[in-house]
């Protein structure tokens, strides 16, 4: 049996240049080659952080950020939104599920009428985490802009709903969806369950800060309040690595330097949680957490503050957190998305770049996948067409050979994927008019390199 070698890029672009060759045809237009070098710079761009994030030097501290989580699977549920840099919230430390508002699509199980996650892809998720050796802490954010919260969740904004409102999803659905599939998975495993599984947070996307209790108010915690009031006590002790405030607001969103400014990021992190600087810091949030979650376990705990933690000492060095009046100084302050890319199973791509903005969805099913891109093509309404819609499905390396039973498999439910957009009247309208041109991707599962272009234009 032959292997293929997708990652080979001469090979994809040549995929990419037939596929686009036979889609023009189905549908009347020709591509254009500035359309056609757009899709190429995205995959190859893509291509690029996945080998950074593949390195040795990347994976060496994403191996350290694992272990100071302290035995629990972290996952993180935001929204569709491209200001939400997956890189710089979860890195690769962390699982994620991107759908709008952070509000999963549910269904009422028939046994008992309670809440479950619809998306199996999900819910077999929870399952190979309810048999592993970890607890499980989902942190389920809302977002918005603090600095104009008309320009927040575009999701939210639709339906006529603010921060409260999303925060009540979260709280209502969400939150009660995912802890009743868990504990369905550990009871019939003979394990006991967790009193909590799942909390809700805030996201601003001006400074990149993570809210907890934002309807508290006055009991809110903020970690871009923190980085504020500790910022100086951090010049004082990092300026022997010659780090300051803001060391890395120029280029903290440069490819080139991700693996470095990661690394210092972390290196912060481990001296805020060794207590070596700011030591009050640590314990002031060790208190709040007692206080307010009192139902999580001590691993649980110690990876919300890990994250808490790592988050002030991103905000710290990108000195996102002090917001000027003008301030657009990063690339995630305003809408500026290049594409759109949706996977039923999987991931997608382009949510691990530090710079280019991609809309991302894993929505549960292809109802929800169009109800998804509709949302996206609402928030690129300030854009031209044609507007570049990547379908991806995930696959690993391994399984990728010519005629093996994985791959036919995985082809045949793209396709389908695809097939059903195609279907819906005013997507199908408008890949037809070549307004939106769908980029059928196989992408590996743990990497999110683009490992084949599928040429799936016969079904247009």
């Amino acid at each position: 049996m032959q292997i293929l070698q997708p990652h080979n890029s001469r090979i994809l672009e040549e995929q990419l240049k037939f596929y686009l060759e036979h889609f023009g045809k189905h549908i009347g237009v020709i591509i254009s080659q500035k359309d056609r070098k757009k899709i190429w710079e995205i995959i190859t761009r893509n291509n690029t952080v996945s080998k950074i994030l593949e390195s040795d030097k990347f994976k060496k501290i994403t191996k350290r950020q694992k272990e100071l989580l302290g035995g629990t699977a972290l996952g993180l549920v935001f929204c569709i939104d491209g200001r939400i840099p997956a890189i710089f919230l979860g890195g690769r430390f962390a699982r994620h599920f991107e759908v709008p508002a952070g509000e999963i699509s549910t269904i009422r199980r028939k046994s008992d009428n309670k809440l479950i996650p619809d998306s199996s892809d999900l819910n077999e998720a929870l399952r190979r985490i309810a048999s592993g050796p970890y607890d499980l802490l989902e942190v389920i954010f809302a977002h918005t802009s603090l600095s104009n919260p008309h320009h927040g969740c575009g999701a939210m904004i639709a339906r006529g709903g603010n921060i409260e409102d999303n925060l009540d999803i979260i709280k209502n659905k969400t939150i009660p969806s995912l802890s009743n599939m868990y504990r369905e998975f550990r009871i019939q495993l003979g394990l006991q369950p967790l009193k909590t599984i799942a909390i809700a947070a805030l996201y601003d996307t001006d400074t990149f800060g993570i809210i907890l209790n934002y309807d508290l108010k006055k009991e809110s915690l903020s970690t871009t309040d923190l980085t504020n009031k500790y910022k100086e006590e951090l010049d004082k002790y990092f300026i022997k690595n010659n780090l300051v405030y803001g060391s890395f607001k120029e280029k903290f969103a440069d490819l080139q330097y991700l693996t470095p400014f990661s690394k210092n990021v972390m290196e912060i992190t481990e001296d805020l949680l060794d207590q070596k600087v700011a030591p009050q810091l640590l314990d002031g949030l060790k208190d709040y957490i007692d206080k307010f979650y009192q139902d999580l376990t001590d691993k649980q705990k110690q990876a919300l503050i890990f994250l808490l933690i790592r988050n002030i000492s991103f905000e710290y060095l990108t000195g996102s957190a002090i917001l000027k009046r003008k301030t657009s100084g990063h690339p995630f302050f305003v809408h500026g998305e290049s594409c759109m890319a949706v996977a039923m199973r999987g991931a997608t791509i382009g949510k691990f770049d530090p710079e280019t903005q991609a809309f991302a969805a894993t929505p549960a099913d292809p109802k929800q996948a169009i109800a998804n891109i509709n949302t996206m093509l609402s928030l690129l309404n300030n854009s031209k067409p044609p507007y570049i819609l990547f379908v991806c499905n995930s696959i690993n390396s391994r399984d990728l050979k010519e005629n093996s039973n994985v791959l036919q498999r995985l082809l045949g439910s793209n396709a389908g994927f695809l097939g059903d957009i195609i279907e819906d009247k005013k997507l199908g309208s408008m890949i037809e008019s070549g307004e939106i041109i769908p980029v059928p991707l196989l992408i590996e599962e743990n990497t999110r390199e683009v490992l084949k272009i599928v040429d799936h234009s016969g079904y247009i």
